[in-house]
């Protein structure tokens, strides 16, 4: 019969067709911070920031670990990836940072949820009130804050995620998909910060809280 020779014909070119997408390779790039425990996943459409900018921004090469100093590692959308995307007035391409950082032993007792939330950007109210008794202002306008929810996952830490908006230098709304968390004795800070405009956050915020939300820290695990 012709009809079942064509079921059949169609099933078969569907299974090959499974079987070429499954051969092509991973949809997602993991990042691994294995001292630390921590991990992200992001669209392998996302490219690596140049780890050389890192050393340029902080005058020292990124760390291994947070035992070493600031671990910190970047992807952006667009095709000329760029750790400056992060603080220009607008990006229209999404863009995540994850970082770890060692607290000093006699800083600890003064990390609270909201020294994660101004971590980057002023957030917290305290310190968007010292943004503007300083001067610096004109720089960053217009916050508006879209969600805030603080995170007791367990696992050895405790964080907050925010998102909010924020214009830079007069520029167009920009969106900030942040989370953080705090270990339990206050000696590790763990970030993942997510920005693209607020047009571009409209059209690709599933795959930016995707992002997001695959930060990970089993600061508890063997």
């Amino acid at each position: 019969m012709v009809v079942p020779r064509l079921r059949a014909a169609v099933l078969g070119l569907a299974a090959a067709a499974a079987l070429l997408a499954a051969c092509g390779g991973p949809s997602a790039t993991y990042v691994t911070n294995s001292a630390d425990k921590t991990y992200l996943k992001v669209p392998n459409t996302w490219h690596q920031i140049d780890p050389a900018q890192f050393t340029a921004a902080l005058g020292t090469p990124p760390a291994d670990s947070s035992a070493e100093g600031t671990w910190i590692v970047g992807y952006d959308a667009d095709s000329a990836p760029q750790l400056q995307h992060m603080f220009d007035p607008q990006t229209e391409e999404p863009l995540v940072l994850v970082s770890v950082d060692g607290v000093p032993e006699k800083s600890r007792g003064q990390v609270s949820l909201d020294v994660i939330r101004d971590f980057r950007f002023p957030v917290s109210a305290s310190a968007r009130q010292d943004l503007m008794l300083s001067g610096s202002a004109s720089r960053l306008t217009d916050f508006q804050m879209i969600a805030d929810e603080v995170l007791t996952p367990g696992h050895g830490v405790r964080g907050v995620h925010s998102v909010y908006v924020y214009r830079l230098d007069g520029g167009p709304p920009q969106v900030f998909d942040q989370l953080g968390y705090l270990n339990d004795d206050a000696s590790k800070v763990y970030m993942a910060i997510a920005r693209c405009s607020a047009d571009c956050f409209q059209k690709r915020q599933s795959e930016i809280e995707g992002v997001v939300n695959s930060f990970t820290v089993r600061e508890d695990s063997p």
